[in-house]
């Protein structure tokens, strides 16, 4: 698993520097008491920090995009910072919360109308945070929840027909791969399946409301994966889809209008991110597609993307180039072409 540490902690480089992790009991509940911090008014500001493996989610109150999990200067950015995408600009919602984080989770529990955060590694080296907070869109809560084991590279997703955060893989305190998966009603965490697929990192996690599934594609382990998975009826199932190959560090989201799924860029080689390309997926009624628009945005790992329902627009921010300098470009796709609309080259 050597392997996996030297990548993790590479990636980390990139985005938020690398440091030993201490050792921490996956089991125990936060130590501090919970916190709550009340947000303040919306600001326009010119743009998000250019960063990478960040998380867009879409807010259905707010009808708009949630950038978080951004990171750019970390002696500027110790608290997290939310901004949203209303299709014309970007707007900084919060500034005041958990700390600053990357490599955690993200997801948006559209009924009780929360953003969920789980673990990632804040800004000061050297840390693992297992914490949970929650945004009810005015005021940020932290959960006091014995935590998954993991703390950093997971990825979450609202799964609507169980009506729960679900939380895949990622490394523990001490860098070890974990291939379990749990679920997050609000107040507690729940060991779903310790089965499916190996721990990972940097791989790709959508939930298609028409199937009611989770899908899972991709990822670095003990090398550049190219497995895709199904989540259903709390059972991983492996899917024998030929497709976009061996593939980490990629933007991926479901078209929920199209019902069809999107996967860009990323990196098809684990000993260096000269890899990374400019490549874009679709996969529709089960059979994977490569598409090459003629226009698109550069090759670049760790992009942000998510799919706009009220516009219908997929919407992607930021990543970061083969020497590691991280984007801060806007760009849509409307289906048939991309457009860059802040920040173009």
């Amino acid at each position: 698993m050597k392997k996996v540490l030297i990548v993790g902690c590479f990636l980390t480089f990139v985005i938020a520097g690398c440091a030993q992790l201490p050792v921490l009991s996956a089991a125990a509940p936060p130590t501090e008491a919970p916190r709550a911090f009340p947000t303040p008014r919306i600001e326009l500001v010119q743009n998000p920090p250019a960063c990478g493996e960040a998380d867009l989610i879409y807010n259905t109150r707010f009808k708009q995009m949630l950038l978080v999990n951004c990171v750019g200067d970390p002696a500027t950015m110790t608290l997290l910072t939310i901004w949203n995408w209303d299709g014309t600009g970007w707007h900084r919602v919060t500034q005041e919360g958990p700390p600053a984080c990357t490599l955690g989770g993200a997801a948006y529990d559209d009924l009780r109308d929360v953003l969920v955060l789980y673990g990632g590694r804040p800004v000061e080296p050297g840390t693992c945070s297992q914490e949970t907070w929650e945004w009810d869109g005015e005021f940020w809560e932290q959960k006091a929840a014995a935590p998954p084991t993991a703390c950093d590279h997971v990825r979450m997703v609202y799964d609507r027909s169980l009506q729960k955060s679900v939380l895949f893989s990622g490394l523990d305190p001490s860098e070890n791969p974990v291939n379990e998966t749990w679920s997050w009603n609000g107040d507690n965490w729940k060991l779903l399946s310790q089965e499916g697929p190996q721990g990972r990192g940097h791989f790709g996690l959508v939930y298609d409301p028409r199937r009611k599934q989770t899908l899972l594609y991709g990822g670095y382990g003990e090398i550049v994966s190219d497995e895709f998975w199904a989540w259903k009826d709390k059972t991983w199932e492996r899917m024998d889809v030929q497709g976009p190959g061996n593939l980490s560090h990629f933007g991926m989201t479901v078209d929920t209008d199209a019902e069809v799924v999107y996967i860009f860029g990323g990196a098809t080689s684990a000993s260096t991110f000269a890899s990374l390309t400019d490549r874009m997926w679709i996969l529709r009624e089960g059979q994977w597609m490569g598409l090459r628009p003629a226009v698109a945005p550069s090759p670049r790992g760790g992009p942000a993307m998510a799919y706009d329902p009220v516009r219908k627009r997929i919407v992607l921010y930021g990543g970061f180039d083969a020497e590691g300098n991280k984007f801060n470009d806007t760009w849509e796709w409307d289906g048939q072409r991309w457009a860059c609309l802040m920040n173009c080259d």
